[in-house]
């Protein structure tokens, strides 16, 4: 009776937010939930995103919950929240769908608002609000369920801490993608990190994969030389220079876990010159 007495109390005493409870949605006064909460998951999401859903499913996607939101005014507001397998994938998603001169909000690791929506990311969660009929209160309507919504998460963190990698010069800012699958078209360049560069009138990307292994790194340089037909001349970390016959000249370099290097850059200058940024900026990793 004693244990009995004991758990009833805890039970009696508990207040929300004491224990994690997983995603919550938020309460906002003067707004109320319209519809049940719905479910999707990987088989079902087709039912919610046709089109879409299969950029979702190869950022590892695992569920979708859907609110709805009305006012006394008629004004509505929906709020997605797409859970991902870890915060890369959905960073991943975040930032292919992410506007490039978007305005830009401190909400959860990183979010954008324009008229009638707002998204974000914040660790395993991609959080998309959208408005209806909310008139000139719109950013405010926005702000207000996106702040709720971060907490509700309960997901903490920044973005991936692997974006620090890339140099700075040159670089324009929310421009760094992280691409799941199939990097440049090919299947053993699984997953990569990359940025849009501008420098001396030249427009080009890097990128940066981390194998985890060496041996994967290994690996992936092994059939990336097989792929373009390039001969082995014997595998070893260091820079190669490759013609590749769909991305034109690739240089890159294996060291340990990673691999950087530039894309559509053909001034050779400037690909030593970046090249050299980003192995120091690698170096501050270990």
């Amino acid at each position: 009776m004693r244990v009995l007495a004991l758990v009833v109390g805890i039970l009696l005493t508990w207040v929300p937010g004491s224990i994690p409870q997983g995603l919550r949605f938020p309460e906002v006064t003067g707004w109320k939930n319209s519809a049940e909460i719905q479910t999707f998951i990987p088989k079902t999401l087709y039912e919610y995103i046709n089109g879409a859903a299969d950029l979702y499913l190869a950022c590892d996607f695992e569920e979708l919950k859907v609110a709805e939101y009305g006012n006394e005014k008629k004004a509505s507001v929906i709020v997605e929240a797409y859970r991902h397998r870890t915060p890369e994938d959905a960073f991943g998603i975040y930032s292919q769908e992410r506007l490039p001169d978007g305005n830009f909000l401190s909400i959860g690791a990183e979010g954008y608002i324009d008229q009638n929506i707002l998204n974000f990311v914040t660790g395993r969660y991609y959080v998309k609000i959208n408005s209806f009929n909310t008139g000139a209160e719109d950013r405010e309507v926005l702000q207000v369920f996106a702040k709720k919504m971060a907490e509700g998460t309960g997901e903490r963190g920044g973005l991936p801490s692997i974006l620090s990698a890339f140099p700075a010069e040159g670089k324009k800012s929310h421009s760094e993608k992280y691409i799941t699958r199939n990097f440049l078209g090919y299947p053993f360049l699984h997953s990569a990190f990359t940025a849009d560069y501008e420098s001396a009138g030249r427009k080009f990307k890097l990128f940066l994969i981390d194998a985890i292994k060496a041996d994967e790194s290994r690996n992936i340089i092994q059939q990336y030389l097989r792929q373009i037909k390039n001969p082995e001349t014997g595998l070893n970390e260091g820079r190669y220079t490759l013609a590749d016959p769909h991305h034109g000249i690739i240089d890159l370099y294996w060291k340990g876990r990673y691999i950087w290097g530039t894309v559509d850059l053909p001034d050779a200058g400037l690909r030593s010159k970046f090249m050299k940024r980003f192995e120091e900026e690698i170096q501050k990793r270990k």
